[in-house]
């Protein structure tokens, strides 16, 4: 069994994973597990309740409307023809205080129903459907349009505390800053050497089959102009500048 897939999670339990926003920036990010594979688990992310209310009605509770209205005197496109506001929060809810780094004080907020699993959130639209024959308001969800409730993430990479994801999120951080640190060459052979370890694998090459390759590759002139692929099972190289994939023989 791999390092760290001997974790065991139950349903309910507040975890802390290390999340990577797409665009380079790693935070922690906490849920509630919903339930745990081999070599899986699924988390469930949790939102304040619901608030919402359409013209004063929860929105949990509307449903869209299928009689047509006539529109309001002096209709233009700018007229709001629906409402949204939001019920108080309670005495208690204001002065509940959730430490996001104690994960008890997450679960409390939960069972209290301060907090709520996200996915029993309407991520849809409300809007005024307008046509000859009047106007109603609807609730729907676009095609186009998908939100994100839960994950699934290795277990070896699921943590019980804040501080170790917020662990790993330095760790993320510190290799930005070491890469800043190296040469225009230093960055591409260390993509070379990448590639060359991937070639390695599929093969089952030896060390001394590879250095054939990468003293072919790093003796070439302009090495921080290169690029590298594996492609078909064969390592490929070409300058940036290029369209051309070369192949090679030693």
């Amino acid at each position: 069994m791999k390092k760290g897939f001997e974790k065991r999670f139950k349903n309910g339990d507040i975890v802390y994973w290390c999340h990577n926003n797409g665009r380079g920036e790693y935070l922690v990010k906490n849920g509630m597990v919903d339930e745990q594979f081999s070599d899986a688990v699924v988390i469930d992310y949790l939102a304040g309740r619901e608030r919402r209310l359409v013209n004063g009605i929860p929105i949990d509770e509307f449903e869209s409307q299928t009689k047509y209205k006539k529109l309001p005197k002096g209709w233009t496109y700018n007229t709001r023809l629906f409402e949204i506001t939001y019920s108080d929060l309670t005495e208690e809810e204001v002065n509940y205080q959730i430490d996001i780094k104690n994960p008890e004080a997450i679960k409390k907020a939960y069972e209290l129903g301060y907090l709520v699993k996200d996915c029993t959130i309407f991520h849809g639209e409300i809007e005024a459907d307008i046509t000859k024959e009047g106007y109603r308001i609807v609730k729907k969800y676009p095609m186009w349009q998908h939100h994100i409730d839960h994950v699934s993430i290795r277990p070896d990479k699921v943590y019980f505390t804040y501080e170790e994801a917020k662990s790993e999120v330095d760790e993320n951080v510190k290799e930005f800053e070491r890469q800043l640190t190296l040469t225009d060459y230093e960055w591409s052979v260390e993509h070379i050497c990448k590639n060359l370890d991937i070639f390695k694998a599929i093969h089952n090459l030896d060390e001394r089959d590879i250095d054939a390759y990468r003293e072919f590759i790093l003796g070439m002139d302009n090495v921080e102009n290169i690029e590298t692929r594996v492609y078909q099972g064969y390592i490929q190289w070409k300058y940036e500048d290029k369209k051309r994939w070369n192949y090679i023989e030693i």
